[in-house]
C-alpha cells in the first residue's frame, strides 16, 4: 500500500515540479545565451565593456533568484501536499483508507525528501548550463576550489562521506520539522496555518541556539585541533547525530499527533 501512496504523492506534485524545473532551465539557457551574446567572460571584465558587465550581472542575478525560488517553492509544495492531503478536506478521505498513519507519514517523508534532492540536482544541472564554456572552470578556479576542499579536508574520503551524510540528514530533518509544525498547528482552534509557521520558526530558533552553543563548546574542547581531520570528523559526526535526533523526534511527534490529536479542517 505504501507504493500506491507514493505513486499518488508523486503524481499530485509532479506537474508543478516539472513546470518549475522547466522555467528554471529556460532561465538558465537565456542567461547562458545573454552571456555569450555579451561576449564577456566571468573573470575578464574591464571598464570598456559596461554593457557586457550589466548583461552578465543581470542574467546572473535573475538566475540566482530563480534558484532560490525553486528551493523555497520545493519546500512550500512539500508542505502544502502534507497539509492538504492529511489535514485539509482530503484528510477525511485519506484516513478512511486501510492504511496506518505511519504509512501516510512515510509516504510523505519519502516523496518530500525525494523532491528536495531532485530540485538540488536540477539546480546543479542548470548551473552547468549557465557556466558551460565561459571560463568559470579554468585552471585558476579549479585550483581555488581544490584549495577549499583541502582546507575542509574533503580530500579525505571519510570526511567527504560524513559531509554527504550530513547533507542528507539535514534535508530529512527539514522535511520532518515542517510536518511536525503542521501537526502542532492543527491543535489551534483558529489560524492553524499561521500557528504552524510560528511553530516552525520557533523550532528552528531553538535548533539555531543549540547549534551555536554546541559550536562554541566544540571550539573550546577541540582547541588546537582546528583544520584537522579529527576536528571536521568529530563536528560532522555530532551534527549528524543531533540532526538525526531532531528528525526522529519530529517524526515521532507527527505520528503521535496524527494518531491521537488529529484535528481535520
Amino acid at each position: 500500500m505504501l507504493r500506491k501512496l507514493l505513486k499518488y504523492d508523486y503524481k499530485a506534485n509532479m506537474f508543478y515540479f516539472l513546470l518549475m524545473y522547466g522555467v528554471l532551465m529556460g532561465i538558465a539557457v537565456l542567461a547562458r545565451v545573454s552571456i555569450a551574446m555579451a561576449d564577456a567572460r566571468y573573470f575578464d571584465f574591464d571598464d570598456q565593456h559596461v554593457l557586457s558587465i550589466m548583461t552578465v550581472a543581470g542574467s546572473s542575478v535573475l538566475y540566482l533568484l530563480a534558484c532560490g525560488a525553486v528551493m523555497v517553492l520545493t519546500f512550500l509544495l512539500v508542505a502544502m501536499r502534507f497539509y492538504k492531503n492529511l489535514m485539509g478536506p482530503e484528510g477525511y478521505l485519506s484516513f478512511t483508507l486501510p492504511v496506518s498513519e505511519g504509512a501516510h507519514l512515510a509516504s510523505k517523508m519519502i516523496s518530500g525528501v525525494t523532491f528536495v534532492f531532485l530540485s538540488s540536482l536540477v539546480i546543479f544541472a542548470s548551473a552547468s548550463v549557465v557556466t558551460a564554456g565561459v571560463g568559470l572552470w579554468d585552471e585558476l578556479a579549479v585550483s581555488f576550489l581544490w584549495s577549499v576542499f583541502r582546507a575542509l579536508r574533503m580530500d579525505q574520503l571519510l570526511i567527504t562521506l560524513l559531509y554527504l551524510l550530513e547533507g542528507i540528514v539535514t534535508v530529512v530533518e527539514a522535511v520532518a520539522v515542517i510536518y511536525v509544525s503542521i501537526c502542532i498547528g492543527q491543535l489551534a482552534v483558529k489560524h492553524r496555518v499561521l500557528g504552524a509557521i510560528g511553530i516552525f520558526l520557533a523550532i528552528y530558533l531553538v535548533i539555531g541556539i543549540i547549534t551555536t552553543l554546541g559550536s562554541v563548546i566544540f571550539i573550546k574542547l577541540l582547541e588546537g585541533q582546528e583544520g584537522t581531520v579529527v576536528y571536521y570528523g568529530v563536528t560532522s559526526a555530532v551534527t549528524i547525530l543531533f540532526r538525526s535526533l531532531v528528525a526522529a523526534g519530529s517524526l515521532a511527534g507527527s505520528l503521535l499527533l496524527m494518531k491521537w490529536k488529529l484535528n481535520l479542517e
